[in-house]
């Protein structure tokens, strides 16, 4: 390939496969009665080893080994990626766990029970061949399952249509029904209570109307009297159900407004009435509960994830005689971003993760009084002291304000910096501060190939746009469907921002994503050419007109619209990549990556995408990998992937001509 050939791009394979050693990816700690677990990722264990460590008053014992993911898959011939949660965890012991193994990066899995105490599966366990399972413990002996073997109902998104409980000995076919969706509706998840026998379904109508059902120990279900429109945010502890109003809502006769957090009791035998909604923190100006991931509870609390701006804070909320009350528990620090990692449900401790741009990951064990005790302090992995962050502002055409990270050299030259833009914008998703290596946070920056750029002069840009939920519901839906071009407004003005005030200039400036944010990425690029020299379009959307076809695209109307509709498809064919692709165009140059296996989105987008770029005769580098499924841009997993995306936007960004230039503050 024409990267791989370049002089670049052995060093930086080489630079970053040592870091990759060295640094490695910090795991998420997750709580398992007195143990902790996590899945630890090394340049030497790709795969992942999944370990156990007892949890002692000081922090965590040493660490024992008790599955090696890449031996799994050597032994049997497979390539197996672990989707770990502790949640797959059964109480009370939290000894067995079900583990979901999926096979190059697919949204199949084959789910097997796992005794993390003897260190293998258990003979004769629960077991299921590759299926698209939804799954969850409802106790010892029983699960609480969706899947699609041997017909079983699906979804459009070809996701299971029926929750099942599945006796321990019993063959999966007769396993007892308790819900059944409409064929229409996307997918459920479930969410465990931590109490045996008692556990909710979250029925998805869209990706913004849900019903929620709570199954009983007899295998009866109750429809939860909480309003359809909710953010795609949920947690329960054994006494009650969390979520968080996507509108205002009439709630005892008073008007709640949107981003609210409410709950209903789960600890009654009673009937609808005594399952009444509680309003846990009222939403105020300025202020957001974070909804993108669900909510933590333990024993007899929740917390919550507290934004004001680009300050990320966490709070916890307790019930007592007088109702829900709210404290700090994490306050907010400059240029860093906590995270509820995890939370137990039969105490009341929590893990949090302190992360920022350029501040290495802590996990420290929380209880609700404060007191902490220091599960993980990673080394600080790169030379941090000549850089700085910032937030900015940009205005947006409609004269919205648009906050903005700025990571950056505290000196530079007085040429324009190298600079690259990343974000996201949809379904309310927000990104927060983190370092390159800390878990999932960090990958989305590109992982370790980041430092490989801040070490080379280059600066970093992370927008808050529309459509993600820095500022709530109302970000989001300003964002949605036909009014969509606003989010990608929002993030040119970003660019034209770092351009007219001289920081940076088009030749220099790039932008990634993924995902969505591979769309966003695709339309800045076909829709402003005159602003962007650069362009990585990962696993993206990219043909509007057909995205419901393709992959579980289905699920996603609610947020795009649907194009078999007049007006829809107007709107999305304005802005669909593949449809905009015009000749005689200046289009900066493109890096479309995607994987074979990615039943997501599908590599159909990213191959149309490409396609219509050459086309025109816009330069264009494609890669499909055969390999790793919608998060085929694993820096630890593929890093040769990640060292052709480095050359690539260094060769375009960073190897421009010109006359040497001082230094100037």
């Amino acid at each position: 390939m024409a990267l791989q050939s370049s002089p670049r791009f052995k060093p930086l394979l080489d630079e970053l496969t040592e870091l990759n050693r060295t640094a490695g990816q910090v795991a998420d700690i997750r709580l398992a009665g007195q143990h902790v677990v996590r899945l630890h990722k090394t340049a030497e264990y790709p795969k992942g080893l999944l370990q156990t460590a007892p949890l002692l008053r000081e922090g965590t014992g040493p660490w024992c080994t008790v599955l090696d993911i890449g031996e799994l898959g050597r032994r049997e011939g497979k390539d197996f990626d672990l989707e770990w949660t502790v949640a797959a965890c059964g109480l009370p012991a939290f000894t067995r766990c079900l583990l979901h193994l999926h096979e190059a990066g697919g949204d199949e899995t084959e789910l097997r029970e796992f005794d993390l105490v003897k260190g293998e599966f258990v003979p004769e366990g629960f077991s299921l061949p590759p299926s698209r399972t939804v799954g969850a413990w409802f106790d010892a002996d029983t699960l609480l399952l969706g899947h699609t073997l041997d017909g079983a109902p699906t979804t459009l998104t070809g996701w299971p249509a029926q929750a099942v409980l599945w006796q321990r000995g019993t063959p999966v076919r007769q396993a007892r029904p308790v819900l059944r969706l409409d064929s229409t509706h996307p997918l459920f998840m479930t969410v465990p209570t931590g109490v045996p026998g008692r556990a909710v379904v979250a029925q998805a109508l869209d990706y913004s109307n849900f019903v929620l059902h709570l199954v009983r120990a007899d295998g009866t279900t109750r429809k939860l009297p909480l309003p359809a429109k909710l953010r795609m945010s949920f947690g329960a502890n054994a006494t009650h159900v969390f979520a968080q109003l996507a509108a205002p809502a009439d709630l005892g006769g008073k008007t709640v407004p949107a981003d609210s957090v409410v709950a209903v009791r789960l600890d009654t035998d009673g009937d609808e009435d005594e399952m009444g909604v509680e309003v846990v923190c009222l939403a105020r100006p300025g202020e957001v509960v974070d909804s993108t991931s669900d909510f933590k509870a333990t024993r007899s609390a929740v917390a919550l994830l507290v934004r004001q701006g680009l300050s990320v804070r966490v709070d916890t909320a307790q019930r007592n005689v007088s109702g829900w009350h709210v404290q700090t528990l994490v306050p907010p620090q400059p240029g860093e971003a906590p995270r509820v990692v995890d939370a137990s449900p039969d105490t009341d401790r929590l893990v949090v993760m302190r992360s920022g741009f350029l501040v290495p990951p802590t996990q420290e064990l929380r209880d609700l009084d404060g007191s902490r005790v220091p599960l993980t302090v990673a080394a600080p992995a790169m030379d941090a002291s000549g850089l700085q962050v910032e937030v900015r502002q940009a205005s947006s055409r409609d004269g919205q304000t648009i906050e903005f990270f700025l990571i950056a050299p505290r000196q530079r030259m007085r040429r324009p910096t190298p600079t690259l833009m990343a974000g996201y914008g949809a379904f309310g998703v927000c990104w927060t501060p983190a370092y390159f290596n800390a878990g999932f946070e960090g990958a989305r920056y590109g992982g370790a190939t980041i430092k490989l750029w801040f070490d080379r002069g280059g600066a970093l840009v992370v927008p808050a746009i529309r459509g993600g939920g820095e500022g709530g519901a109302a970000w989001h839906q300003a964002a949605m469907r036909g009014k969509r071009q606003t989010s990608y407004d929002d993030f040119h003005a970003v660019a034209q921002t770092l351009i007219d005030s001289g920081f940076t200039d088009r030749r220099r400036l790039g932008v990634f994503g993924m995902s969505n944010g591979g769309l966003l990425a695709a339309v800045a690029g076909t829709q402003r050419p005159d602003l962007y020299g650069a362009i990585v379009s990962d696993v993206p959307l990219a043909d509007m007109l057909r995205f419901p076809e393709m992959g579980m695209g289905a699920a996603w109307i609610d947020e795009y619209g649907d194009p078999k509709e007049p007006e829809a498809a107007r709107w999305l064919r304005a802005y669909s990549p593949v449809h905009t692709v015009r000749s005689g165009v200046d289009y900066p140059a493109f890096l479309v990556t995607v994987a074979t296996t990615d039943d997501k989105v599908g590599p159909g987008h990213a191959r149309k995408l490409a396609h219509r770029l050459i086309d025109v005769g816009a330069p264009v580098y494609y890669l499909e990998s055969e390999a790793g499924g919608h998060g085929v841009s694993d820096p630890i997993q593929r890093p040769n992937l990640m060292a052709m995306r480095m050359t690539f936007l260094i060769e375009r960004l960073m190897d421009v001509a010109e006359a040497p230039a001082s230094l100037h503050s």
